[in-house]
């Protein structure tokens, strides 16, 4: 969440995202849709943080694993797990969307500077962790999602059209 975002007195609505063993918060803003899981596609010679290419509203969007992504074990596939499909930051036109694995539906929080506390020493760093904080008693992730978004272009994920093959890929 950017410094204004949580000025006092704001109130930020916002998602907790659910993983295997943490929870990510995001202001809603930058969550694009949040839908059922559904297998992706996979790449050929991709990391293993990076699950494949997911079709979504006509594009063609990498699809990756948090926990993979931060050197942990990757979270259960689970037909009763989501997909949250996030706004690139970025401004990279090749990047505008990206997904994410989840392992439960995401809850709705409006948060407000008051109710947010930054953890000042993390029992683990995570590398894509941007800040760890206590929110109503509970311990949550903000990603950094500027890092998340490097990562995906240095393994050289794109979002394309569907009918356009996306890197990795073979051409249907």
């Amino acid at each position: 969440m950017s410094e204004a975002d949580t000025l006092p007195g704001t109130t930020v609505r916002s998602q907790l995202i659910p993983l295997a063993d943490m929870c990510l918060l995001l202001p809603t803003t930058c969550i694009a849709e949040i839908v059922d899981w559904r297998d992706a596609e996979a790449v050929d010679d991709a990391p293993a943080w990076w699950l494949g290419i997911l079709e979504w509203r006509g594009l063609r969007i990498p699809l990756l694993s948090f926990e993979a992504a931060n050197g942990r074990p990757p979270g259960e596939v689970s037909r009763h797990g989501r997909i949250a499909v996030l706004n690139g930051i970025g401004g990279d036109p090749g990047l505008p969307f990206y997904a994410l694995q989840l392992q439960g539906i995401p809850r709705l929080i409006l948060v407000d500077q008051a109710g947010i506390d930054t953890i000042a020493e993390a029992e683990e760093s995570l590398p894509l962790v941007l800040e760890y904080v206590t929110l109503q008693g509970q311990d949550v992730l903000i990603p950094d999602q500027d890092k998340l978004e490097a990562l995906l272009k240095s393994a050289g994920a794109t979002v394309s059209k569907q009918d356009e093959p996306s890197p990795g890929t073979m051409a249907p």
